[in-house]
């Protein structure tokens, strides 16, 4: 439909999806691990507007579409005091946090611009712009453009201004989501003894053991480390209460 509408998309990389995907097809133990990602991705994909509260307009929930080791998001930038920035912000760090439960990690880039989502494909210069950021991106982190990340400075959603929101980092050259906060950590139901910190635990157990895997590349290995990092400041900035790495 004409004219395009002006949305707030991110395009996410599952970083080492290709490599599981080739390796998926000599190994059958490898294979039972891509599906489990394939799983987690696509349940989230799914089922994940129907968790959200019944108070929530249709116009505002997430259209998403995963395809191989990508997945797009997107929403309309403003409705009814809804601003799509902060929902495919925290839509991105949610599954940032799903993937990481299960040993993977995701890159990706934010943006601002015109887009249709269809839902079989999408289309558009906001598109095009959250697509090349991705591609610009080396560590697991994920980037907002110029334009989000002077919204973010200008806008509210829900009458709070997006840059009071615990939503994002910056270093000298961009803004970047926070991607372990831990309030946006989604427990499933049937855990009863979820806490922050089993959680974490977790993230700390993939991180060791994917650093002293003398198997990865130095550039896998590189990616590894800079998740240490974020994860070290991470329970520290959120206090919590684990060892660091």
């Amino acid at each position: 439909m004409w004219p395009p509408k002006k949305r707030a998309v991110a395009f996410l990389d599952v970083m080492g999806f290709k490599k599981l995907i080739e390796k998926a097809e000599q190994d059958e133990s490898t294979y039972e691990k891509f599906s489990s990602l394939k799983d987690v991705i696509e349940t989230h994909v799914q089922r994940d507007n129907n968790r959200l509260a019944p108070t929530v307009p249709p116009q505002v929930k997430p259209s998403y579409l995963f395809i191989s080791d990508s997945i797009v998001i997107s929403v309309p930038l403003e409705f009814d005091g809804y601003d799509g920035l902060v929902i495919v912000a925290i839509k991105s760090i949610e599954l940032a946090h799903k993937l990481l439960e299960i040993g993977f990690l995701l890159r990706g880039g934010i943006s601002i611009g015109n887009v249709w989502h269809e839902p079989r494909n999408v289309f558009g210069t906001g598109y095009i712009e959250a697509y090349n950021l991705e591609e610009s991106v080396k560590p697991p982190r994920i980037v907002l453009s110029n334009e989000a990340s002077m919204h973010l400075h200008t806008a509210k959603h829900s009458n709070v201004p997006l840059k009071e929101l615990q939503l994002w980092l910056s270093t000298k050259h961009y803004t970047y989501l926070d991607a372990l906060h831990p309030w946006y950590l989604r427990s499933t139901d049937a855990d009863e003894n979820f806490t922050y910190e089993s959680a974490f635990n977790k993230y700390r157990d993939h991180i060791s053991s994917s650093l002293d895997n003398p198997m990865l590349s130095a550039k896998i290995h590189k990616k590894w480390d800079a998740m240490r990092i974020q994860f070290n400041r991470a329970i520290k900035q959120h206090q919590i209460n684990i060892h660091p790495l």
